[in-house]
C-alpha cells in the first residue's frame, strides 16, 4: 500500500513539474517606446528593429531618445509648411498636413550616416484603422493622400528633407517581410508533434531535458 501511495505521489510531483515548465508559443517583443510631447505623440523603434527604409550615406542605426525626438519635432514643425508649400497629393478632401499636425501619430526610427550624424525618420499616420498597429510595427501604405506622409530630420545639420506624401486613392497596407521564427531542431520521430519551449527552440517531448 505504501508503495502505491509513494508511486502516486511521485507521479503527481512529476506532473506538477511538467506543468510548471509550460510549453508556450514565444511572443515577439515589440522594441518600441511611447513618446508624448505638447503637440506630438508616437512610438520610437529600437535600433535593432527591422525597417524597409534607408537614408543617404547610411552607416548604421541608433535608438532616438526623448531629447532627440523633441529636437526632431521642433525642426520638422518649424520647416514643414515651407517644405509642403506645393501641397502635393493634398487636394480636395485630402488634409493639408501642416494644418493638422496634431492629428498624426508618429513612428520614429534613428539612423547614422558616414559622417556620424544622427538622422530621424518620422513616419506620420492619421488613420483610425491603423491605431492598434502603430505601436507594433512600422506601418506603410499606398493611397490615403495626406493621411500618410514621412520626412527625415538630420539632428546634427538641422536639415529637414525628404518629405513624401502618399498619393490619392484607397489605402492599401504594404505587407512587411516576415520576421524569422524560432530555430527548429530535427525531430527524432516525424510523427510526433513539435512543441515550443520558452527558449524559442522547438522540440518534441523525447528531446526535452531539464
Amino acid at each position: 500500500m505504501r508503495r502505491i501511495v509513494f508511486f502516486a505521489g511521485f507521479l503527481l510531483l512529476n506532473i506538477s513539474l511538467l506543468k510548471a515548465q509550460d510549453y508556450i508559443v514565444p511572443e515577439e517583443t515589440w522594441y518600441h517606446t511611447e513618446v508624448l510631447g505638447s503637440n506630438y505623440h508616437g512610438y520610437v523603434f529600437n535600433k535593432d528593429w527591422g525597417v524597409d527604409v534607408m537614408v543617404e550615406n547610411q552607416d548604421g542605426r541608433f535608438t532616438p531618445e526623448d531629447i532627440d525626438v523633441a529636437k526632431a519635432e521642433k525642426l520638422m514643425q518649424k520647416k514643414l509648411a515651407f517644405l509642403n508649400r506645393n501641397h502635393e497629393n493634398q487636394e480636395g478632401m485630402c488634409p493639408i498636413i501642416d494644418e493638422h499636425i496634431r492629428k498624426y501619430t508618429r513612428q520614429y526610427v534613428g539612423f547614422t550616416d558616414v559622417n556620424g550624424a544622427k538622422i530621424v525618420w518620422i513616419n506620420a499616420v492619421w488613420d483610425e484603422n491603423a491605431d492598434k498597429l502603430l505601436s507594433k510595427d512600422i506601418v506603410r501604405a499606398t493611397g490615403g493622400c495626406g493621411r500618410y506622409w514621412s520626412i527625415k530630420v538630420n539632428l546634427d545639420t538641422e536639415k529637414v528633407y525628404g518629405l513624401e506624401v502618399n498619393e490619392s486613392g484607397e489605402i492599401k497596407y504594404i505587407p512587411r517581410v516576415k520576421k524569422p521564427g524560432p530555430r527548429i531542431s530535427k525531430p527524432k520521430n516525424d510523427r510526433k508533434v513539435q512543441r515550443i519551449r520558452k527558449t524559442g527552440i522547438m522540440h518534441n517531448p523525447d528531446e526535452v531535458t531539464f
